[in-house]
């Protein structure tokens, strides 16, 4: 079992052989996330990449306050919408149909994603951290740098809407 807590350290202590684990332990999960905001498996990939370049760059000025896994969602968010900036590109379209980790995830969130496609973008970025990448209010209130009871009252509405339009 890693602890981050302990490999933050490690890194922090410049033993960048932990740095290889902490990247081994967020990637699926910020590779996944990137696949919901980039247009197609490469560009998600870049992603991912330039997310934890940015990450290790940064490292030092990065302050442990038990909330890394916010803070390295908020470091992806930047890195697509930085993408997205650039190539102005149509939203993901692709089937995802690969077999690599973390894709199952995707394939049983496609539902998911339909649904929120329909969402305001306020309310669509919240849904799919709550419920896609499994962060707790906190976190995404902490990414989306929004007061928790704006994230909640955006989260029950967004649920309202997809309860609607399921019906």
């Amino acid at each position: 079992m890693i602890y981050k807590g302990r490999v933050l350290q490690k890194i922090k202590d410049e033993d960048m052989a932990y740095m290889d684990k902490l990247i081994t332990l967020y990637y699926p999960d910020i590779f996944r996330y990137c696949l919901w905001h980039t247009p197609n498996r490469q560009t998600a990939e870049d992603a991912a990449q330039e997310t934890f370049l940015k990450m290790a760059r940064y490292f030092k000025k990065y302050v442990h306050n038990g909330k890394f896994r916010a803070y390295i969602y908020k470091v992806a968010s930047n890195v697509c919408i930085d993408i997205w900036r650039k190539k102005k590109t149509e939203p993901l379209t692709e089937d995802l149909s690969y077999r690599e980790q973390g894709f199952e995830k995707v394939e049983a969130d496609l539902d998911l994603k339909d649904l929120v496609q329909k969402l305001p973008e306020k309310h669509r970025e919240i849904v799919l951290l709550r419920f896609a990448q499994d962060l707790s209010l906190r976190e995404i209130a902490e990414i989306e740098n929004i007061p928790l009871r704006t994230v909640q009252s955006r989260l029950r509405s967004a649920l309202k809407q997809i309860e609607k339009n399921i019906k």
